[in-house]
């Protein structure tokens, strides 16, 4: 079993465990599409056996670099960061880092104001939609003064996102004219009903239809 006494210290209840296990388990299907068996019954044995898988993942380098994608922990200093460090934040972490937490109100907004912003008066702007969207969850936390950590990529975040945005771009059309268009980077050929990717993709944007 793994010896993590400074972890539970920090580690006050069984809610605790639980969430940080949750939040392993969410990551670990996500990034090798099948499930994380962690045995025990009591929470500090399950939590022992879940380390240890982890641990056993994380040495290799594949596999870390994916659960980080999987954990939305996509930040500076990844290559040093420990099990203890991924731990740690998920314990202590209470920031809106789903989705699914969001409002369809705040979304469409912060949607149309990166748009607006983005856009420019008589021509047409292109913008990768990585970027695009980095801008709208940006937005969304700081008009709603919430904290939160959802990363753009190929994650559980983005057939959400893509899902708002394609609605969005739908109201957008006019007999006239579209204020928004996603289309795929190389600007051929058609969108993928359900694209896996940002990088793959831009955003036209007119900012007269919007």
């Amino acid at each position: 079993m793994a010896d993590f006494s400074s972890d539970r210290a920090m580690l006050a209840s069984s809610k605790t465990y639980s969430k940080v296990i949750s939040e392993i388990k969410k990551a670990w299907l996500e990034a090798f599409g099948e499930e994380l068996v962690v045995c025990g019954s009591a929470p500090t044995s399950r939590f022992d056996s879940m380390v240890d898988e982890l641990r056993r993942r994380w040495a290799r380098r594949d596999d870390k670099e994916r659960l980080i994608v999987a954990l939305d922990l996509e930040e500076g200093g990844n290559e040093k960061k420990s099990v203890e460090d991924v731990i740690d934040k998920l314990a202590a972490d209470n920031l809106v880092k789903s989705v699914d937490d969001l409002t369809a109100n705040q979304i469409f907004a912060a949607i149309h104001a990166v748009a607006f912003d983005s856009g420019s008066d008589g021509e047409l702007v292109e913008m990768g939609l990585d970027r695009f969207l980095r801008l709208v969850v940006r937005r969304i936390f700081d008009d709603n003064k919430i904290n939160g950590r959802i990363n753009i990529g190929p994650n559980r975040h983005f057939p959400r996102l893509f899902q708002w945005l394609g609605e969005y771009a739908n109201s957008t059309e006019w007999e006239d004219g579209v204020g928004l268009k996603i289309r795929n980077l190389s600007g051929r050929g058609r969108v993928a009903q359900y694209p896996t990717d940002p990088k793959l993709l831009k955003v036209v944007i007119d900012r007269g239809y919007l």
